[in-house]
């Protein structure tokens, strides 16, 4: 064998370490995006938990709450702030699973999505909206925009069905 032939078949071992390589790299990759996701997801539902948690657990929140999506402007200066950051609260995080979806690789907007039209179409919502949709990105702003529409072709046909 001459050293051109030895020479070729390095050449060949070194193409195929080099492809291997890439399929191994490949692999690592799309399971740590999958571990990332998991986290990303896990996050997201824990924040969430933690907002619904305190809503339920404390008969005083819960009441709040439920006043506040009724008529904030029924509270006091101090009730009314504390009603403005619970949902504050609660709209980042969801918020943060639109944002999660955004990036791809998810697709739980469409539940959430439902959860915001919900509290969308409560009084309390909309003033806070109004209030302060500009504490959130614009594609979101946007988002809520649309259920807001939705919301309100869903009143107008019920108002001409009544």
């Amino acid at each position: 064998m001459n050293w051109d032939a030895i020479g070729a078949i390095g050449e060949v071992c070194g193409a195929i370490a080099v492809v291997v390589t890439l399929v191994y790299l490949a692999g690592q990759l799309r399971q740590n995006t999958r571990a990332l996701q998991a986290a990303s997801m896990d996050s997201t539902t824990q924040t969430s938990n933690d907002i619904r948690e305190t809503i339920y657990s404390d008969p005083a929140v819960t009441k709040l709450y439920l006043d506040g999506l009724a008529d904030p402007l029924g509270f006091e200066a101090v009730d009314r702030e504390r009603f403005r950051l619970l949902l504050t609260n609660a709209l980042w995080a969801i918020w943060n699973t639109y944002a999660q979806s955004e990036l791809g690789g998810r697709d739980s907007w469409s539940s959430q999505r439902n959860l915001l039209f919900r509290i969308l179409a409560t009084p309390g919502s909309q003033w806070f909206w109004e209030q302060y949709a500009t504490e959130f990105d614009p594609k979101f702003q946007l988002e809520v925009k649309s259920i807001i529409r939705e919301l309100a072709d869903l009143k107008a046909q019920k108002d001409l069905s009544d």
